[in-house]
């Protein structure tokens, strides 16, 4: 005899229910990993965005210094909960690397293209780091930096020396044989170079003859007259030619260069370019428009002409600027106004 058993729908429904609840918690399971997995994957990201953050920001102060000034970047806490240390690699690159927490071992950089010193590198989370121009590179520091002007040498105690006077009533000419004479140091470094004596072949053209170890040479100096005004510089006799040339004929003796030069008295062209360049200079009151002078910067001798006197000058060209800087510093006992400085358009240091 055979029996048929049957299960009504309510028994199926109660065996299905386990069933039912267990894939339910397996979903949810499911769902929670991947909430978890995706959230743990936002906060990793977070802690990347971060650091590739604070390392164009550094890279970014440290080119914005170049302008002038001294910018900062506030170092923050940590970075999405994760610690960092900041280093500076290769003189140019910017790298934040974490140390704890996500992301560990892990690190980011930018690159700024100049070459960067670290003055104190003792940069602490929460702290700052701050960056100034120096010259030709860019000093990064954990504390405040204090600016460093490049000083031309101040006038000396001692009476100047016989060119000092030379140059106040021939400042032409002194201009042109300075300009001889440092041209002959530049092109001989190591050799005794002094200017014997000179000549002018036109009103425009001075010949110099060079003692160089111990031979001699003779250079061709010439000059235009620039009637452009700069400050209260009426006209500038400008130096734009150096050649060599052939003998001297009724040579006028003139007193040592090399004298003036070592004991003071003569400010080379590099000394007045690498001054002008350790500033920064503002194009106007408000210090919104920043200028510094660049390397590539041309420096030419000149004797400049204003409302008082004419006085030999180097003349500093770079842009759409022109500065006019004193050759030989002015003796403080003397009781005429000298010349120091001017410049189209007017600057200003700020540092």
């Amino acid at each position: 005899m055979c029996v048929r058993l049957e299960t009504s729908a309510d028994e199926r429904g109660a065996h299905n229910l386990p069933l039912i609840i267990l894939f339910g918690v397996i979903l949810a399971m499911l769902f929670a990993i991947l909430f978890i997995s995706v959230y743990d994957q936002q906060l990793s990201t977070r802690v990347d965005e971060l650091a590739e953050s604070l390392a164009d920001e550094l890279a970014r102060a440290a080119f914005d210094s170049l302008l002038g000034g001294q910018p900062s970047v506030e170092l923050p806490q940590d970075l999405g909960g994760s610690t960092y240390a900041i280093t500076i690699q290769d003189n140019s690159v910017f790298v934040v690397r974490i140390l704890a927490g996500r992301r560990s071992g892990a690190s980011y950089s930018a690159v700024v293209n100049a070459v960067v010193t670290v003055e104190n590198e003792n940069f602490l989370p929460g702290g700052r780091a701050y960056f100034m121009r120096g010259g030709d590179v860019i000093i990064v520091s954990a504390a405040p930096i204090e600016a460093k002007v490049e000083k031309v040498a101040q006038t000396p105690l001692a009476e100047p020396p016989p060119f000092y006077y030379f140059s106040k009533q021939s400042p032409r000419e002194a201009a042109a044989i300075a300009a001889a004479y440092f041209n002959a140091k530049e092109r001989h470094p190591g050799e005794n170079v002094d200017v014997l004596s000179y000549a002018w072949e036109s009103n425009n053209s001075l010949l110099a003859r060079i003692k160089l170890g111990s031979g001699e040479i003779t250079m061709r100096v010439t000059g235009i007259e620039n009637g452009i005004k700069v400050g209260v510089i009426k006209t500038a006799w400008v130096v734009e030619l150096l050649e060599g040339a052939g003998e001297i004929t009724n040579p006028i003796s003139c007193p040592s260069l090399d004298n003036a030069y070592l004991t003071g008295w003569l400010h080379s062209p590099q000394t007045v370019l690498k001054h002008l360049r350790s500033r920064t200079w503002s194009e106007n009151e408000n210090n919104e428009k920043i200028v510094t002078v660049p390397a590539e910067a041309t420096i030419q001798a000149s004797a400049v002409t204003t409302n008082v006197s004419t006085y030999p000058a180097w003349r500093i060209q770079f842009g759409g600027y022109v500065i006019f800087y004193q050759m030989l510093p002015w003796w403080e006992k003397e009781n005429t106004p000298g010349f120091v400085f001017q410049s189209s358009p007017e600057l200003r240091p700020i540092t």
